[in-house]
């Protein structure tokens, strides 16, 4: 390709480059010098907003310019508090009247009027969408408070009337409403009605008893007999719900103790298949046969765990197996091929193929299969050793970062502690 259709192609990229650059400074020289669109034209004719009332105070940051006599074009950055829009007499008194039906119906909370009050009523200190101040005042606050709390556990079931006075402002402006509640007690259910009862009477005895150690319930009451026990600490139905779960997590415990044990025994014949081998192929060497090897092995197996120099492997387990079928008759290829299944492992089921097909075809092949079998046995195990070696390292993390959480927490907390 020539260098004048390298530069045809290049041209189009550089003039979409140079576009954008020039886009962006007409744009940045637009938005700087044109009138209006940098603020002062915008100031000078629409003003300052204000917030509305009860918003509070705007703060505006503008750039002035001509207030420099010797340089009038250059700017200087003021910053103008703005405050908050009032009402005007007019709009105040139009205000006032629109929220006298919202406020009383706002105050009444869950109550239904304010002709017969049970519950706390709703006393707003403020209207924030008008921007007006509310004051509550009450003529008998132990009845209800300026919170609107209503305290009528003792009043009569004909009820009591209270006035609660409204001063509403916006600071410039002012209204007050007046408003008469009517105070009754609270709906109770006939259960509550008598333990009521019950206890305003125990209240009189305790007084009568306050000089005593314990307060002495009677055994008969309006006539009725009387027992008393105290109410359960606890709820006992999670009992049967643990037993549920404990059950669960003994079958999971179960079946994840039967997995583990698994995987160690599979470990056990990967470790032990190399030794087995090596000694099938110096038992067969000597000039045994395969089944005076296999006996040879299982009898020393047996003599090593009577004295104690060995612990149970699942390998040399289902060798000796192998002997008492063999012992009772069994053919040595079946046996041999039966010992393979039993193991359920790649290698046990290859050797067990190499024994059976020994008794079908002579054994005159089977030493140099078996030596190589045995190379690749121990090379597999050393293989398993260094995975086995790779796993306890990585469950040692836990605990290594477990202590390293201890000894950040020792060093950070008196630091911490240190700016207290």
């Amino acid at each position: 390709m020539s260098e004048k259709s390298i530069k045809k192609r290049k041209l189009p990229f550089t003039k979409a480059q140079a576009a954008c650059v020039a886009g962006g400074i007409i744009l940045y020289a637009v938005m700087e010098l044109a009138p209006g669109v940098g603020g002062q034209a915008l100031y000078e004719v629409e003003g300052l907003k204000r917030a509305g009332p009860g918003q509070g105070e705007t703060s505006y940051e503008i750039q002035v310019s001509g207030l420099d006599r010797e340089n009038g074009s250059r700017r200087i950055t003021v910053e103008i508090p703005v405050r908050e829009r009032k009402y005007s007499d007019e709009e105040a008194k139009d205000l006032f009247e629109r929220i006298q039906p919202e406020l009383k119906e706002q105050m009444l909370g869950e109550n239904d009027t304010l002709e017969e009050v049970r519950v706390n009523l709703n006393l707003k200190s403020s209207l924030k969408d008008y921007g007006f101040k509310i004051t509550w005042e009450s003529d008998n606050p132990e009845l209800i408070d300026s919170f609107g709390t209503v305290h009528n556990e003792e009043i009569p079931e004909e009820g009591e009337s209270v006035w609660l006075s409204a001063r509403v402002t916006d600071g410039s402006h002012e209204r007050r409403y007046e408003y008469k509640v009517t105070v009754y007690p609270p709906i109770r259910t006939p259960e509550e009605k008598i333990a009521d009862a019950f206890k305003k009477w125990a209240g009189k005895a305790d007084l009568q008893q306050q000089t005593e150690d314990r307060l002495l319930l009677p055994s008969v009451y309006d006539g009725h007999k009387l027992s008393y026990c105290l109410p359960k600490e606890g709820d006992y139905r999670i009992f049967p719900v643990l037993g549920i779960l404990l059950a669960v997590l003994l079958h999971v415990k179960e079946g994840v103790d039967k997995q583990k044990q698994a995987k160690k025994r599979e470990q056990q014949l990967l470790f032990d298949y190399s030794e087995v081998v090596s000694k099938l192929v110096v038992y067969i060497g000597a000039g045994l046969t395969v089944r005076g090897a296999w006996e040879r092995i299982a009898a020393g197996y047996e003599e090593a765990v009577k004295r104690g120099k060995r612990s149970i492997r699942p390998a040399y387990e289902e060798m000796v197996k192998t002997v008492g079928q063999l012992s009772s008759g069994q053919a040595e290829g079946r046996a041999y091929s039966e010992f393979g299944r039993r193991c359920g492992i790649q290698s046990y089921l290859k050797l067990s193929a190499l024994l059976e097909q020994s008794q079908k075809n002579g054994s005159r092949q089977l030493r140099p299969a078996l030596e190589l079998e045995m190379v690749s046995a121990f090379e597999q195990r050393k293989n398993l050793a260094k995975k086995l070696g790779e796993e306890a390292g990585t469950k040692l993390l836990l605990p290594l970062l477990l202590m390293l959480g201890v000894v950040m927490v020792m060093i950070v907390v008196p630091a911490f502690l240190a700016f207290y």
